[in-house]
């Protein structure tokens, strides 16, 4: 972990370089990437968190890493940077800040959309279509399914939550007669 503020910092050095190199988008994916190997691998996490295990080792772990995924230079010299400066365990904070501002850079936003049941592609393309005319932006949807919903939606986008969902419909109405309205 290295801090929301110290991500960002890193992220923004290296898309500036994928900008000049016209890669944004092949080095957001590579940071996913890699970022997702050390979300799923604790050994990972603790060759590269033990201070007892020699920096020439961790190197050696990493160009395995790096060679394996096919990275492209860029990539592999700003996964070194982070290495030598000890901050390659904020790797997943920094991706997401990368994300983020890829997603700034492409007019783009994330939306995380809840539903009852599954979603047909049609009803996802209504959706999709609703928030991007409320944003403004393109709309890449995260679908996740909740019973617990009974029917209907809740969007989550930014700050801002759309609940559409009859559990909620049927809070409000609740609410509703036990104030006598």
């Amino acid at each position: 972990m290295i801090g929301f503020v110290l991500a960002k910092r890193y992220a923004k050095a290296v898309i500036g370089l994928a900008q000049e190199a016209g890669s944004v988008t092949e080095v957001g994916q590579e940071l996913e990437q890699i970022s997702g190997l050390f979300a799923e691998n604790p050994d990972l996490v603790n060759v590269f968190s033990d201070p007892t295990i020699a920096h020439k080792i961790k190197e050696k772990v990493l160009e395995e890493i790096l060679r394996k995924g096919s990275i492209q230079e860029l990539t592999m010299r700003f996964i070194h940077v982070l290495n030598e400066k000890n901050r390659i365990l904020g790797i997943g904070e920094i991706s997401r800040s990368y994300r983020d501002l890829s997603d700034q850079l492409t007019n783009r936003t994330r939306a995380m959309v809840v539903s009852a049941s599954k979603l047909e592609d049609k009803e996802k393309d209504k959706i999709k279509e609703a928030l991007s005319r409320i944003s403004g932006k393109d709309v890449i949807l995260e679908i996740e399914e909740d019973e617990s919903l009974l029917g209907g939606v809740v969007a989550y986008m930014g700050s801002q939550v759309y609940d559409g969902s009859l559990k909620n419909q049927l809070a409000l109405i609740k609410d509703s007669l036990s104030k006598g309205r």
